[in-house]
């Protein structure tokens, strides 16, 4: 629903940094070596995190669990994602598209058991990763990117805050969702633009459903939210007035359904979830009674002198954060806009 693009301009040099901490955790020689284990037994040590996920697919060859020619085909996708680490980790919307269509070529006929190995280490270095502690800053790096993203609320709903707090007896913080599931195309499982913070509600419900079309940080939705009467007509700012409210729904500027917003409208249940916030509008219409131009003009009489201005006495009324490139920092901000927008009440900025 959020587009983050719109805002964080600094989301490439963020996406940078993930990139450079990673391939640092991947390929940098360990003081501790990294052991393969079969449960507590450590099997043989390694220089590199990479080298033991290598080390992996040799033990399993060993022990005779998988053939040679499969042995060489994981090792394969492995060195394919060494070889092109950078393009992987930092791919854009239509590049991942290309890498995904890269992937299922290459598991084409394998078999599941086979293609599962190269999963389950993709997603145990994912796991490893987002766990793994940044040193100087005594936390998670899962931890650090959050705080370092500062996103405030989920991109997918925009209905529920994603502080992260990391204090000694108290933690939380947003969930990675896999825009495109891990479980599916494991080869994507750590690319940034992949992950994106979300409350745990979306994540649960989203799942490994395809049916989410829009990535947040490469797009928002078309569709805004609009009051409608019975008829399924947009309402005006006299009909809103004298209903009290009306029908909440997310239609195009021309009064149609969006099919590209659709699937992410259906899935993340966004019009069921939104219409649990009808006291919510009520409040935005009745501020819209108590507030006219009037009153609006009586505060701003009260709040005379050289720091106040009209926007603060818009903010006062109706909240900051209303523009979309400030949607992300409050919850229901688009909700807010859209229907003060459709009532004629424009932001001062």
């Amino acid at each position: 629903m959020i587009y983050l693009g719109a805002s964080r301009t600094n989301i490439p040099s963020i996406a940078g940094i993930w990139k450079d901490n990673l391939h640092s955790f991947l390929f940098d020689v360990r003081k501790k070596s990294v052991p393969v284990k079969d449960g507590r037994k450590t099997i043989s040590s390694h220089k590199t995190y990479y080298d033991m996920m290598e080390g992996q697919v040799d033990y399993r060859y060993k022990r005779r669990k998988i053939k040679a020619k499969d042995r060489d085909w994981v090792k394969r996708l492995l060195r394919y994602f060494k070889t092109h680490f950078d393009e992987i980790i930092l791919a854009d919307e239509n590049e991942m598209t290309n890498i995904i269509a890269y992937y299922l070529t290459e598991i084409k006929g394998r078999k599941k058991s086979v293609q599962n190995i190269f999963g389950k280490l993709m997603t145990d270095l994912y796991d490893a990763f987002r766990k793994y502690k940044d040193l100087k800053l005594g936390i998670s790096y899962s931890h650090k990117f959050f705080n370092i993203l500062d996103i405030r609320t989920c991109p997918y709903c925009n209905r529920q805050y994603t502080f992260t707090l990391d204090e000694k007896n108290a933690k939380t913080a947003p969930e990675y969702d896999h825009f495109y599931d891990k479980a599916d195309y494991p080869i994507l499982a750590v690319s940034f633009y992949n992950l994106i913070p979300s409350c745990h509600t979306c994540n649960h419900i989203k799942g490994r459903k395809k049916t989410v079309k829009l990535n947040p940080y490469f797009a928002g939705f078309e569709s805004n939210f609009v009051l409608l009467d019975n008829m399924g007509s947009t309402m005006n700012k006299a009909e809103i007035l004298k209903q009290g409210g009306g029908k909440l729904a997310l239609k195009k500027s021309d009064g149609t359904d969006s099919v590209v917003d659709n699937g992410n409208i259906e899935t993340f249940g966004l019009k069921g979830l939104y219409d649990l916030h009808e006291d919510y509008v009520s409040d935005i219409v009745e501020k819209v009674v108590a507030y006219d131009s009037t009153a609006q003009q009586a505060l701003a009489n009260a709040f005379q002198g050289p720091a106040y201005h009209p926007q603060m006495v818009y903010d006062f009324v109706w909240g900051k954060y209303l523009g979309e490139s400030q949607f992300e920092k409050r919850p229901l901000s688009k909700l807010t806009r859209d229907i003060l927008e459709q009532m004629g009440i424009k932001n001062k900025k």
